[in-house]
């Protein structure tokens, strides 16, 4: 078995070895831009041109195995998990640096992390597709912070409301979808959690604690910024008082 490439090759399972390795790597990638953060401005151009390369190739492998392995099975192959989405997202913005996009990264970002938290069907990182996760979840979960540091975009609750409303679209067309073509886009059909419960239940508990989490999120990072912006303040006012 070619465990590089072969579909048979197990998945790793939540918070064993592989699991760990996983967050391990993205929490050092996160350090490394907080602590270069100074820096992020003036050398985006590079770095923008690495991460845009970075992002297309992890798509082309990504698509690559799903011709070569499955003949592209619709069921799991179409670009419609909503990281994908977002990932696409994200290199429409590396491109364009449009920050109205960041918004809906920020949100729908936040599966992400509840992807690398308790990860499902997920191959291992010596795995063509455990690498391409790796990079496109990367990708999702810390470019809001690139994007922040290098354009000064800031979560709104206008974002929050915008991208909700686009969460609800998605979801309910894969929803609809999934039985036709026996998907699994957002893990309706293998779900992480509750999946004994039937969809009167789970839909609309879905939809609650997906705009309880987004306006969280939106209170939380907003907090985080004002109280940044203050300490860079009061920095600002003692090197100017003490020259």
């Amino acid at each position: 078995m070619n465990s590089w490439w072969s579909a048979e090759v197990d998945y790793i399972q939540p918070f064993s070895m592989q699991h760990l390795v996983y967050i391990a790597i993205v929490l050092a990638v996160l350090a490394a831009l907080v602590i270069c953060r100074g820096k992020l401005r003036a050398q985006s151009s590079k770095i923008t041109a690495v991460v845009l390369t970075v992002a297309i190739l992890q798509q082309m492998m990504l698509y690559s195995w799903y011709a070569a392995e499955t003949g592209f099975n619709m069921n799991d192959s179409l670009p419609l998990h909503i990281c994908r989405i977002t990932t696409l997202l994200g290199i429409y913005f590396l491109i364009t640096k449009n920050t109205i996009v960041l918004d809906v990264i920020f949100y729908f970002g936040l599966f992400a992390y509840g992807s690398f938290l308790y990860p499902q069907r997920i191959y291992p990182i010596t795995h063509s597709q455990g690498l391409s996760y790796l990079l496109s979840h990367m990708l999702v979960i810390l470019l809001p912070y690139y994007g922040y540091k290098i354009t000064g975009w800031r979560p709104t609750l206008k974002g929050v409301i915008r991208t909700y409303g686009l969460f609800v679209v998605y979801f309910f067309f894969v929803y609809f979808l999934n039985p036709l073509i026996d998907g699994n886009y957002f893990y309706l059909k293998y779900r992480p959690f509750f999946g004994g419960w039937p969809d009167l239940a789970y839909v609309p508990a879905t939809l609650a604690v997906t705009l309880v989490g987004f306006l969280l999120a939106f209170a939380v990072v907003r907090s985080c910024i004002r109280n940044t912006d203050i300490r860079d303040k009061n920095i600002e006012v003692q090197n100017e008082s003490n020259p």
